[in-house]
C-alpha cells in the first residue's frame, strides 16, 4: 500500500508492505518493507491532495530511503528463546544450572513461567527489599529448613535459661565478638594483647584476661536477643571448662 511521509523538507511518497512469518519455536516475525518512491511537494496539503485516500504515516518521519524493520512477537511462554536449548519446552530441560541462568536474563510472562517451572522443582523465587527478584536452590532452601530447627531448639534453651557450654575455635575480635553457626557470643570486656607484632583480644572476668582458644566454656549468667533468626548472646559470667 502506498503511504506518505516527511523527510526534513519534502512530503515523501513510499510504498509500504507488511508480510508475517511463522517458526515452529513459538514466534513469529513482522515484516516492515518501505520503499522509497519520490518526493511529492514541500506542502502537506498539496502532497495529501495529489494522492488522494493515502494516509500520512508518522513512522516515515526523516527517512530518504528505503528500510526494513523485523518485529519478533513471541506466542507462547513455555518455550525457550535463545541460547543452547533455544525452540525446546522449557519442561523437558532439567539442566536446572542453566535453567537459573536463563531465568536470570528474561523478563515479563516468560519468566513469570520459568519461575513456576522452578518453583516445581524445589527452588524459591525471593525478593530483596529493593523488590529485586533472586533465586534459591533447593539445596540452600533444605539447609536452611535444618540451620532454623536448630536454631529454634537454642532459642528453646535460652528461654529455659539453662548454662551453655560452647567450644571456642578462636579469640574474639575488638568487639569482644565470637560466632558459630547459630548465634554471635559476645563478652562484656576485652583486653588486647600483641604477639610477635600481632594483635588479638583476649575476654575478662573478675578483672583477668583469660586465654580461651580451642577450650570449652561454661557460660553461667547470660542474655540474649533474637532478630531474623540470628541471635546474640550477651555474656555476663563464664567460665573456662578444665
Amino acid at each position: 500500500m502506498k503511504a506518505i511521509g516527511f523527510a526534513n523538507k519534502f512530503y515523501t511518497l513510499w510504498e509500504v508492505t507488511k508480510d508475517t512469518v511463522y517458526y515452529n519455536n513459538g514466534r513469529h516475525e513482522e515484516i516492515t518493507k518501505c520503499n522509497y518512491i519520490k518526493n511529492i511537494s514541500f506542502d502537506k496539503e498539496t502532497a495529501m491532495k495529489a494522492y488522494p485516500g493515502v494516509e500520512f504515516d508518522e513512522s516515515l518521519k526523516g527517512h530518504t530511503r528505503s528500510w526494513e524493520s523485523v518485529k519478533i512477537i513471541w506466542d507462547n511462554v513455555n518455550t525457550f528463546r535463545f541460547g543452547k536449548y533455544s525452540g525446546m519446552k522449557i519442561d523437558d530441560v532439567y539442566n536446572n544450572s542453566y535453567l537459573e541462568w536463563y531465568w536470570n536474563n528474561i523478563y515479563g510472562d516468560h519468566r513469570d513461567y520459568v519461575s513456576s517451572v522452578l518453583e516445581s522443582r524445589g527452588y524459591e523465587i525471593r525478593k530483596f527489599n529493593s523488590g529485586t527478584e533472586y533465586i534459591v536452590s533447593p539445596e540452600f532452601v533444605e539447609a536452611e529448613k535444618i540451620h532454623n530447627a536448630k536454631v529454634n531448639e537454642f532459642v528453646k534453651k535460652l528461654e529455659a535459661n539453662k548454662p551453655l557450654e560452647v567450644t571456642v575455635e578462636y579469640n574474639p575480635n575488638d568487639e569482644g565478638e565470637i560466632v558459630d553457626d547459630y548465634a554471635t557470643y559476645k563478652f562484656a570486656e576485652v583486653k588486647e594483647n600483641y604477639y610477635r607484632g600481632f594483635t588479638y583480644y583476649l575476654p575478662v572476668l573478675n578483672g583477668k584476661a583469660k586465654r580461651i582458644k580451642n577450650k570449652n566454656l561454661i557460660i553461667k549468667k547470660y542474655t540474649y536477643m533474637v532478630e531474623n533468626n540470628n541471635i546474640t548472646v550477651n555474656i555476663l559470667d563464664f567460665e573456662v571448662k578444665k
